[in-house]
């Protein structure tokens, strides 16, 4: 197994969740932390690239950071600086060991690099995330692949040491992990790999793609509304610099705390356009957040957006449900805090999961927003809030939940009077980055 080095917790300036206090507003400009998806498959990139990669603001969250121990027993080596990861591979290598998955994205990485090489493997990766998995796992089969999947817990695919051959996969949406699937698995094969999306443009991945010199032709279908991504193999990836765009849960907080707070003026730049960011956008807009936007770029040339948030709107209540409950699921506590200072009663509904697992997150939000004198109730799957002119400080409970937690940071900021958080859950090692974000752009009174 190469060596791999643990990430050290970042040394910036952070939040006193012990003493938080009302402030002004967020002025001034920041960046996010690195998008996780596409910190994952950029790392599994560069364990097939002969020399060194390195991704600079990387996501630090821990299932990104995890992903660094099966490419490691495959061969690469792999350390974080900060917000910056560097890779070595090329030199792939057997191992007997079922190598682990955090996360759907991770789990394609995996599948597609096994899939790739003349020994396969085993990966294994959560129940809850099954149904994502087996959609990579499909794509690959497509192409020849040979995969034999477990149907009960614990959840792993055994891939085979048939290689992929040439062929055509109709992907419908984009997504990055099933292309970083079959990238990863078709590169050092020969022939003609297709796939195609409804969408047209050029994604992230295809830019990480390009940047390592690989080559990709793309097209219209004729006579059908869609869009062909033609692979030529085989393909040599070559060292080279990634410059990632930011977090969309780290977006949502800032533009969400930013819109709560009365003399906010802020700029975050270099945030993600991936599909749930802009849906994230269009929620906060819908909660009537001003957001004006800016296209830009990374440094590696990776399509980026600036946003800017000012205090000019009065919050207007919503109602959030199905798709969008399913996205924003693990947001779901910063926008019951969004709800309690919009005008109206916001109904959050499908989110009965969140009732489950070692916190009642539902029953816990709720509890804490009415020791903050917000007008909150409680339903099966969700919450009803009706918005009120001002929170009130107070005592509150993380539940040692790292996405209350948070929500709660955004409250207490924009709460009137001091409030104290108890039993916090991991926000740091959770969120990596984002106190510290918050803290740079923060604007306290008297300051």
């Amino acid at each position: 197994m190469a060596d791999t080095v643990v990430a050290e917790p970042l040394a910036v300036e952070t939040i006193d969740l012990s003493a938080l206090t009302h402030c002004r507003g967020l002025v001034g400009e920041c960046d996010l932390p690195g998008d996780p998806e596409l910190s994952t498959v950029a790392l599994a990139f560069g364990a097939l690239v002969e020399g060194e990669t390195t991704v600079a603001r990387c996501s630090q969250r821990p299932e990104v950071v995890a992903i660094a121990q099966p490419l490691s027993m495959l061969g690469a080596e792999v350390s974080f600086e900060g917000e910056t990861a560097t890779i070595s591979g090329g030199g792939l290598q057997k191992t007997e060991s079922v190598l682990e998955a955090r996360t759907p994205t991770a789990f394609s990485c995996v599948a597609g690099v096994l899939a790739g090489s003349p020994f396969g493997g085993t990966v294994a990766i959560e129940e809850g995330y099954l149904r994502s998995a087996r959609s990579a796992l499909d794509a690959l089969e497509s192409f020849g692949v040979v995969v034999r999947a477990t149907e009960e817990p614990p959840y792993q695919a055994e891939i085979g040491v048939n290689v992929p051959k040439p062929g055509s996969y109709a992907l419908g949406e984009p997504d990055s992990a099933i292309k970083a699937a079959v990238f990863l698995a078709a590169l050092g094969q020969s022939g003609t790999f297709e796939m195609i999306q409804d969408l047209a443009g050029e994604d992230d991945l295809e830019v990480l793609f390009r940047r390592a010199q690989g080559r990709l032709d793309k097209g219209r279908v004729e006579d059908a509304d869609g869009h062909r991504i033609v692979f030529e193999g085989p393909q040599e990836l070559h060292p080279s610099d990634h410059v990632l765009p930011g977090d969309a849960t780290a977006a949502g907080c800032l533009m969400g705390l930013a819109a709560l707070l009365p003399e906010s003026d802020l700029s975050i730049r270099d945030a993600n356009t991936d599909w749930k960011t802009r849906r994230l956008i269009d929620l906060l807009r819908r909660f009537n957040v001003g957001i004006e936007i800016e296209k830009t770029r990374t440094e590696s040339g990776i399509a980026s957006r600036t946003y800017r948030v000012e205090s000019k709107e009065e919050l207007r209540k919503i109602k959030v449900a199905g798709e969008y409950s399913e996205l924003f699921f693990e947001e779901i506590p910063l926008l019951s805090v969004l709800a309690s200072a919009a005008t109206g009663e916001t109904v959050i509904r499908d989110v009965s999961g969140l009732r489950e697992g070692k916190t009642d997150v539902i029953g816990l939000m709720a509890e804490n927003l009415r020791r903050l004198d917000a007008r909150v109730g409680e339903i099966s799957d969700g919450l009803v809030i009706e918005g009120t002119s001002a929170l009130q400080g107070g005592e509150v409970d993380g539940g040692g939940d790292a996405r209350v937690t948070l929500a709660l940071v955004v409250a207490g900021l924009a709460a009137e009077g001091e409030t104290k958080i108890v039993n916090p859950g991991p926000v740091e090692a959770t969120y990596p980055g984002i106190l510290g974000r918050i803290a740079s752009v923060v604007q306290v009174k008297g300051r």
